[in-house]
């Protein structure tokens, strides 16, 4: 296998998601529950820490446990999903789970890190208080969401 084919097979393993798939499609059912597992970077392409993350984000998905699907949103594109993620900055990253919840990931940006982080589940180590249930963090308004990225609670 050329090395250009190898390159193409690992960019196949990222998803590029837009609105219908947290609509009954790929990532949500239309009961809004998680579809398996994600793994999912939220950039905008203009950013210089979005497109240093871009070939790590590429490696990390030919790396980790095929169980663990690995998506992107292009928030320049989609803006209202970040909205309503509550993604502010670029890149964010979460691990959703439909038994767990969402994960905001917090840690180094290589490759490396990255797969590690899914391939020893460190998310389910996370503090209890940093994991986001669906279902409340749906019913959360936009006005609350900002309160509480600027402290304001």
């Amino acid at each position: 296998m050329t090395l250009l084919a190898v390159a193409l097979a690992i960019a196949d393993k990222v998803t590029e998601l837009e609105e219908k798939d947290f609509v009954n499609g790929r990532v949500l059912n239309k009961n809004a529950h998680v579809k398996g597992k994600w793994f999912i970077k939220f950039y905008v392409p203009w950013c210089p820490h979005c497109q240093r993350l871009a070939p790590e984000w590429e490696e990390m998905a030919g790396e980790i446990d095929e169980e663990v699907n690995v998506g992107a949103v292009n928030c320049s594109d989609h803006d209202d999903l970040s909205t309503f993620y509550g993604v502010y900055s670029y890149p964010t990253i979460y691990y959703i789970d439909d038994s767990l919840g969402m994960v905001k990931y917090q840690g180094m940006r290589s490759a490396e890190d990255l797969s590690d982080y899914i391939n020893n589940q460190d998310y389910l180590r996370e503090d209890s208080s940093k994991i986001k249930d669906i279902e409340k963090f749906r019913e959360i308004s936009t006005l609350e969401k900002f309160k509480g990225m600027f402290g304001l609670d």
